[in-house]
């Protein structure tokens, strides 16, 4: 029998309350890629968000993209950015986000966001079968599962993948961070665990990644180390 127990359930709730919170209550409208201050190094790339069922305006640099298709609450499309810095503007309803985002057309030296395979490809389907902005038949883990190695052959499983909820830690759409995590290691770490016992260990280690000792999946051993 695999071993995570309350507490770390209790801390994918955390995570999942802290990452997927869109703003203040009432707020629908949401950028989901590419995310504000990305440093981007290929265009056109594709825009991910949803907001509302109501009117829906992008404007790309002061112009409006067309292009942009709308499904539900949903919407997606491509965006061809001008090297340097571009800014974005999407309104939906009575809402309005703005973001930035530098294309460097040269390279970004590993900063770059990149795009999850699927979405690179435009394989929405491939995680959306009956279509973006509806919720997939499966559950996360099975459906991640079916290009990804299943990592629960282990005694002890960490918390987020024990509950089957890969996208705690990693992005379906895209990251800057390695692996597609939403947010660098320590940070994310942090998320669940900030402990005051938690927080000395990480004080002691110095300049080590959480990784390099514990493994953010599972383990034979207790606190999942290697």
């Amino acid at each position: 029998m695999k071993r995570f127990g309350s507490a770390a359930v209790a801390g994918v709730v955390l995570a999942a309350t802290l990452i997927t919170a869109g703003g203040a209550s009432g707020e629908e409208l949401k950028i989901l890629a590419p995310p504000d201050g990305a440093t981007l190094d290929r265009s056109p790339l594709t825009l991910i968000g949803s907001g509302s069922s109501g009117t829906l305006e992008v404007v790309l640099n002061g112009r409006k993209v067309d292009g942009i298709k709308q499904v539900g609450k949903a919407f997606t499309g491509p965006l061809a950015l001008v090297p340097g810095k571009n800014t974005l503007v999407v309104k939906s309803g009575a809402e309005s986000r703005q973001s930035t985002f530098e294309y460097q057309t040269k390279d970004a030296g590993g900063r770059s966001y990149r795009y999850h395979d699927p979405v690179q490809e435009g394989e929405c389907k491939a995680c959306h079968p009956q279509g973006v902005g509806r919720t997939s038949p499966v559950s996360e883990a099975k459906l991640c599962n079916t290009c990804h190695d299943p990592k629960t052959g282990y005694k002890y499983l960490h918390g987020p993948l024990g509950a089957g909820q890969c996208s705690i830690c990693h992005d379906p759409h895209g990251s800057a961070n390695p692996a597609f995590l939403v947010m660098g290691v320590r940070t994310l770490c942090m998320q669940c665990h900030a402990q005051s016992r938690s927080q000395s260990h990480i004080e002691k280690s110095a300049s080590k990644q959480c990784p390099e000792c514990h493994n953010p999946h599972g383990s034979e051993k207790q606190f999942l180390l290697y």
